[in-house]
């Protein structure tokens, strides 16, 4: 700094030295005020930055943790997405059980992580003394996106929890209806071999008569009487066949035959061998069975 002062030649010398001496103090003072002003200056500038930087860093750090949140969120509803997929099928429910339950379970995981997150924020966003409306309002944006996130959680489980009871109940009907079919698929294929079934017994006279197969009756003082099926016969003294399987009764070698039980004369034939009979041969089962499902060839 420069300072000029004006001196009249007629000063005197004793005044001219005073006044130098005085504005030589003013000029010291100045100089010495500058100095302290700009070292306030400079500790205001320092602390000014330091408050900058731990705003900036804070506001950083904000939107760091604000992205990580928004990241959760997208996955809770890109999960959210693939169970709501998967529980809209029954089948899938059925095979898919542990997990799509395993999945409700990270997504839980996850909302109680982005809660803290949350709550972390919002703790440095107070501390941090910054006052920034835009900031509260994000804050306030995660929490009402994350309690939405919540319900549709709950309303998951519950449709989850609802299908799982419709496909234990489709469960009990299959097992019920199973168990009815495979009930009446035993009664058909009793009654189908029942159906199938019938009883044959090859004899002479006196044999089908000692195993009361056959009696005789009519005839006139014993004679010419005939053969007919005992009424109380039973199974015991014939064979059992499989009327779909059974195209051939063999006969040792008969000199004739009779069939006692009523079937057909164009449903069956007799084979023969050097004039004897060695079989009869069914050449219309259905027909040939219609009439009697006991076939008892008599001999002679």
């Amino acid at each position: 700094m420069t300072l000029l002062v004006y001196l009249p030649k007629k000063t005197p010398s004793n005044m001219r030295n005073t006044i130098i001496l005085a504005a030589a103090g003013i000029l010291f003072g100045s100089c010495n005020m500058n100095e302290e002003e700009l070292a306030l200056l400079n500790a205001q500038k320092d602390s000014l930055t330091t408050v900058a930087f731990q705003k900036d860093q804070t506001i950083n750090e904000f939107l760091g943790s604000f992205a990580e949140i928004q990241t959760s969120l997208s996955e809770i509803t890109e999960k959210e997405n693939a169970i709501a997929n998967a529980s809209s099928n029954p089948e899938m429910i059925q095979s898919s059980r542990d997990a799509i339950t395993a999945q409700i379970t990270d997504l839980r995981t996850i909302i109680d992580e982005s809660q803290v997150k949350i709550q972390n924020l919002s703790t440095k966003l107070r501390k941090s003394n910054i006052k920034l409306r835009k900031f509260e309002k994000m804050v306030a944006s995660l929490n009402e996106q994350l309690a939405s996130k919540e319900k549709d959680i709950i309303a998951l489980n519950t449709q989850i929890a609802t299908l799982n009871a419709n496909v234990d109940t489709l469960n009990v009907m299959v097992t019920q209806l199973t168990v009815h079919s495979e009930s009446q698929q035993d009664i058909i294929d009793t009654q189908t071999e029942q159906m199938q079934t019938a009883w044959v017994t090859v004899g002479s006279t006196k044999e089908l008569t000692e195993k009361n197969v056959v009696v005789r009756q009519g005839g006139l003082l014993g004679i010419g009487k005939t053969a007919h099926l005992d009424s109380d016969v039973t199974t015991e003294s014939f064979h059992q066949v499989d009327i779909t399987e059974t195209k051939l009764v063999p006969v040792d070698n008969a000199k004739a035959v009779k069939l006692v039980t009523p079937h057909p004369t164009d449903s069956y034939s007799l084979e023969k061998e050097d004039e004897k009979v060695t079989g009869v041969v069914i050449t219309d089962p259905a027909k040939f069975w219609s009439g009697s499902k006991y076939l008892v060839v008599m001999t002679n």
